[in-house]
């Protein structure tokens, strides 16, 4: 059952918390130029050098560079 007030989550009280993985396979582009892009949350802006990613349900959202570079790894279809 949902409390009735929510809480606030700090590093002491998420019990329960485990490391998950993604599985899934995207499609990105890393974009040279500022950028305007609609996602399911609303019209967003990207940086140059931002990365557009588009979901396995189709959706489209921005990532940093830096944040890309460290969740991210090109898939090599040689293998």
């Amino acid at each position: 059952m949902m409390p009735s007030e929510p809480i606030n989550l700090t590093d002491t009280n998420r019990v329960g918390f485990r490391e998950f993985r993604k599985t899934s396979t995207i499609k990105a582009g890393q974009i040279g130029a500022a950028f305007i892009v609609d996602t399911l949350e609303g019209t967003f802006e990207g940086k140059a050098g931002d990365w557009l990613v588009e979901g396995i349900d189709g959706e489209r959202y921005i990532i940093d560079d830096a944040i890309f570079q460290k969740t991210y790894e090109e898939v090599d279809h040689a293998e």
